[in-house]
């Protein structure tokens, strides 16, 4: 890039001391090839020799007017084609996202922000068992549970996922906030959430390896407790994680939206002024 500038500038030069002309003519050169630039969509040299001309020509009322005016126009182009792309590819998360959303139901409606399950991992259809849960609220923020079930406690507060030769394991989960154990007389139950990043890579790990062999190890300080990751724990991790990922896009890409939008009427408030002026 500043090789590139480099030689625009000594092209610049050139043309503006090979012969004797006057300011006005070196500034009004240099907009011709900034707008032949402009027309031809190479709209960042376009805007170095705007940017040329507005800095060094500001005595050449004319050309100096013109520039600004261009390079506001030439702004605009850039922030309309990015608003025309945004809208498009927000589109396309749109269309993806609502297949998906028809999974899940929403595990708690009276939360600040709802909770999304994978209807195939709903309580009724993972009561006493063993297994990891995907949640995900509509705001695309992803975390992981651990529920572990049997005849005694293990009080487990991390798990270790193995694929193959290679394992991810997560931190030690020590805020109580996120560690509950109960039973009902003869049944123990622990379930252990991995928030914030906690999980350690282990859901994504489950995610790219989805059709393959996956084992869980529910780790306490003193106990261990080994699963095999049914197919569709499996599945459900995987589509919770890409909803999420999706859910995230599309959440950035409307604030995107919206600052092109506030930038599209800066400029247009400017060119007015420009014209006014």
């Amino acid at each position: 890039m500043k090789m590139r500038l480099l030689i625009l500038f000594f092209t610049i030069i050139t043309l503006t001391t090979a012969c004797n002309v006057s300011k006005e003519d070196e500034a009004r050169n240099i907009y011709n090839m900034a707008l032949e630039a402009y027309v031809n969509k190479n709209y960042n040299k376009s805007k170095v020799l705007l940017d040329s001309i507005i800095y060094n020509y500001q005595k050449e009322k004319t050309v100096f007017r013109e520039a600004k005016d261009l390079m506001n126009i030439v702004y605009r182009t850039e922030q309309e084609k990015s608003l025309e792309f945004l809208d498009s590819l927000l589109t396309i998360r749109e269309e993806e996202i609502k297949p998906l959303m028809d999974q899940f139901y929403i595990e708690d409606d009276q939360a600040d922000v709802p909770v999304l399950i994978h209807k195939r991992q709903s309580a009724s259809r993972a009561y006493e068992r063993s297994y990891l849960r995907a949640h995900t609220d509509i705001n695309g923020s992803f975390y992981i549970s651990s529920h572990y079930t049997s005849e005694r406690y293990i009080h487990h507060n991390q798990i270790r996922v193995d694929v193959d030769d290679e394992f991810a394991v997560s931190d030690t989960i020590v805020n109580d906030a996120y560690l509950r154990y109960f039973d009902d007389g003869s049944q123990y139950f622990e379930v252990v959430k991995y928030k914030k990043g906690s999980d350690n890579g282990t859901a994504s790990f489950i995610a790219q390896n989805f059709n393959k062999r996956v084992t869980v190890t529910f780790i306490g300080p003193k106990s261990k407790y080994r699963i095999l990751l049914t197919d569709l724990d499996k599945e459900c991790i995987r589509d919770t994680y890409y909803l999420a990922m999706l859910l995230r896009e599309s959440i950035q890409i409307k604030s995107q939206i919206r600052n092109v939008k506030t930038t599209l009427q800066k400029t247009r408030i400017q060119s007015t002024l420009i014209r006014n002026d």
